[in-house]
């Protein structure tokens, strides 16, 4: 009986501990508004609109709000719509990704 019960207390404890990390591995898509509201926050993904470059230094946007986001690669397009993936620390996002959307479209002949 004890046997049972100690396997009982470690597969609950097992499961909402894997329910703890996945929640905060969960990185959920946010605006640059969203992430001025939140304060500090790691490993997020911004969707926005870059409106200006300057060196590794750009400006991103949600059309309310804009965030300044420091990039250690090359930006390749301005004004483009872009999901940042990087760290905030409350003023700057420091980024690890810059992943571009593709402006392909398909037309019907």
């Amino acid at each position: 009986m004890a046997d049972k019960k100690f396997s009982l207390i470690a597969l609950v404890s097992f499961t909402a501990l894997a329910i703890i990390v996945l929640y905060h591995n969960i990185s959920p898509y946010l605006t640059p508004s969203d992430l001025i509201a939140q304060g500090k926050a790691e490993n997020v993904q911004v969707v926005g609109k870059i409106v200006s470059v300057n060196g590794n230094t750009f400006q991103l946007s949600d059309g309310k709000n804009t965030i300044t986001a420091v990039y250690n690669g090359t930006v390749q397009r301005y004004d483009a719509e872009v999901v940042v993936v990087g760290n905030w620390d409350g003023k700057v996002l420091h980024a690890t990704k810059v992943l571009q959307k593709c402006h392909t479209e398909y037309k019907g002949g």
